[in-house]
C-alpha cells in the first residue's frame, strides 16, 4: 500500500465519515497487531504504525483539513518554532494543487484555511499536532472470590507480562469495571499507553449469598439445639459473631444480625435449618413416637390451596 496516501493506507474514501474512519483503523491495528503477526513482526510493525500514523492524522479533524488541504500533517510541515522566517514549498503532491508555494510564516499558511480554526493561534495548533495520541485501550476480565467483593482488598493480575496490585473495592458488583489508567496497549510513536479496564466476574459462595447489601446465609443447628436454644459462632464479613438460636426454634427460621452486611450498611441474615441424626436406634424411635403422642398438635391446620377458606 502507498505511504503517501493516508485514505488508501486505511481503506477508506476522502468522504469517509469519522466514525468509518474509526471503524477501518481498528480493524487494521487488530490486523497488523505485532503480537497477532509472530510469523512476521518486523513486517507487522511497519504496517501497524502507518496504520497508527494514517489515524492520527484522519481521525483529528483539524489534521484532516491541513492534510486535505496540502497533502500532508502538521506533523510534516518543518517550523522554526515560531521565531522568523518560515518557508516551506511543496509541487504536484497536494491534492487539487499545482506549482511551488512559499509561506514567510504559520499566519500566511494559516490564512489558507479562512481562519476556520477558533480561536487558537497556528503555532498552538501545530505544536498541539505534533503531540502524539495515547495506545488504545484493552479489556480483560478479572474473576474474585466472593468474599473479597464484600469486604475488598488487594489482587494480583497478570497483565502485559507483568503482575500488578489491583485493589478490589468493597461491596464492588459483579460486571463492574475497574480502569488501570497507563496500562494499556503502547503508543509505538509515544504519548503514553491507553488505559486497562477489567470486568469484575464474582464467584458463587457456597453458603453465603447477596441482594443488595444485605447478605444471607443458611447455618445448620441439631435438634437438639433447636429444642433447647443455645448460642453458636458463625462466621462473617466482621469475623465470628454470636448468634443466639431460641428454644423451639424451626427449621427455616430467620435471625437478623444488624449492619454485618456489604460494608456494613446492610445486615446478615441467617436462615436455621434443623438436621436430624442420619440414623436413629429403636430405643430412639420408641421415645420420639411417645413425644411425638404426647405433644402433637394441627401443625399443617393452615394449609391450603384456597386463600378464601
Amino acid at each position: 500500500m502507498k505511504t503517501d496516501d493516508y485514505y488508501q493506507i486505511l481503506g477508506i474514501s476522502k468522504t469517509a465519515s469519522r466514525e468509518e474512519i474509526q471503524k477501518a483503523y481498528r480493524q487494521l491495528a487488530r490486523k497488523y497487531h505485532p503480537d497477532l503477526n509472530q510469523n512476521d513482526p518486523k513486517g507487522a510493525k511497519e504496517k501497524f504504525q502507518r496504520v497508527q500514523e494514517a489515524f492520527d492524522v484522519l481521525g483529528n479533524p483539524e489534521k484532516r483539513q491541513v492534510y486535505d488541504q496540502f497533502g500532508v500533517s502538521p506533523d510534516q510541515m518543518g517550523s522554526g518554532g515560531g521565531q522568523g522566517p518560515f518557508q516551506w514549498s511543496f509541487g504536484g503532491g497536494a491534492p487539487g494543487r499545482k506549482g511551488n508555494f512559499k509561506f514567510e510564516n504559520l499566519d500566511d499558511i494559516m490564512g489558507m484555511f479562512g481562519g476556520g480554526f477558533g480561536s487558537a493561534s497556528p503555532e498552538e495548533i501545530f505544536t498541539a499536532g505534533r503531540r502524539p495520541s495515547r495506545g488504545r485501550d484493552i479489556e480483560q476480565t478479572l474473576t474474585i472470590p466472593f468474599a473479597l467483593s464484600i469486604t475488598g482488598g488487594k489482587m494480583d493480575v497478570r497483565v502485559n507480562g507483568q503482575t500488578v496490585a489491583v485493589t478490589i473495592p468493597a461491596g464492588i458488583v459483579d460486571g463492574k469495571k475497574i480502569r488501570l489508567p497507563g496500562l494499556g496497549e503502547a503508543n509505538p510513536r509515544g504519548g503514553g499507553a491507553g488505559n486497562l479496564f477489567l470486568t469484575v466476574q464474582v464467584t458463587e459462595h457456597p453458603y453465603f449469598s447477596r441482594r443488595g447489601n444485605n447478605l444471607y446465609v443458611d447455618v445448620p443447628i441439631s435438634l437438639k439445639e433447636a429444642v433447647f436454644g443455645t448460642k453458636i459462632d458463625i462466621p462473617s464479613p466482621k469475623g465470628n459473631v454470636t448468634l443466639t438460636v431460641p428454644a423451639g426454634a424451626s427449621s427455616g427460621m430467620k435471625l437478623r444480625i444488624k449492619q454485618c452486611g456489604v460494608g456494613g450498611a446492610g445486615d446478615l441474615f441467617a436462615k436455621l435449618l434443623v438436621v436430624l441424626p442420619p440414623k436413629w436406634s429403636d430405643t430412639d424411635k420408641a421415645l420420639l413416637e411417645k413425644l411425638q403422642t404426647e405433644l402433637e398438635e394441627p401443625i399443617r391446620n393452615k394449609l391450603r390451596w384456597n386463600e378464601m377458606g
